[in-house]
């Protein structure tokens, strides 16, 4: 079953890698890096920030659920007629906060680690922990801009709706098997 869960949020996330690298990915990359930079000079900084960076996971993960319940929530019959009307996929709107939850996860799966280790960690063990868990937990903080800017096109979606009637007439399309 998890398999099956999982597969419809792969297939929502199906992004063009020009989707992927943008500059909140630019940025996740030197968080990484610097992660690894401050693992070596300072690790006792680099331990410190790790309760931060997990509150801040936390507070985005949040956020994405309350974005995406926002949007669900203005998915009704009529509106997701006048999408199928415009060829338009509602998964399309939802993807940015998937993605960034999905990379928020990563992000949290990766400070768990991170968190039991100490300064007398093993330095390469400690910055390859550090690097991930820093690129994770950037990206999914910087992509939130992402999931803002579609919402802004959602409500402009939802204000363009407003002048085609609820009862469109929209061919019916068989349902493909999942």
């Amino acid at each position: 079953m998890a398999k099956g869960v999982l597969q419809h949020l792969w297939r929502a996330l199906d992004f063009k890698l020009s989707e992927i690298l943008q500059a909140d990915f630019v940025v996740a990359l030197l968080a990484g890096t610097g992660a690894v930079v401050l693992s070596l000079v300072s690790p006792e900084a680099l331990l410190r920030a790790v309760p931060v960076a997990a509150g801040l996971v936390g507070v985005v993960i949040g956020a994405v659920l309350a974005g995406v319940a926002v949007q669900a929530a203005f998915m009704d019959q009529a509106f997701l007629r006048k999408l199928r009307a415009i060829g338009k996929d509602p998964n399309h709107y939802l993807a940015p906060f998937l993605f960034t939850g999905v990379t928020g996860v990563f992000g949290m799966l990766a400070l768990l680690p991170l968190a039991t280790m100490s300064k007398d960690t093993w330095p390469a063990l400690l910055s390859i922990t550090a690097a991930v868990a820093s690129f994770f937990t950037v990206w999914s903080l910087t992509s939130i801009l992402h999931g803002l800017a579609m919402l802004v096109q959602f409500v402009g979606l939802k204000m363009d709706a407003v002048d085609v009637p609820d009862d469109i007439d929209v061919p019916r399309r068989e349902r493909a098997s999942h």
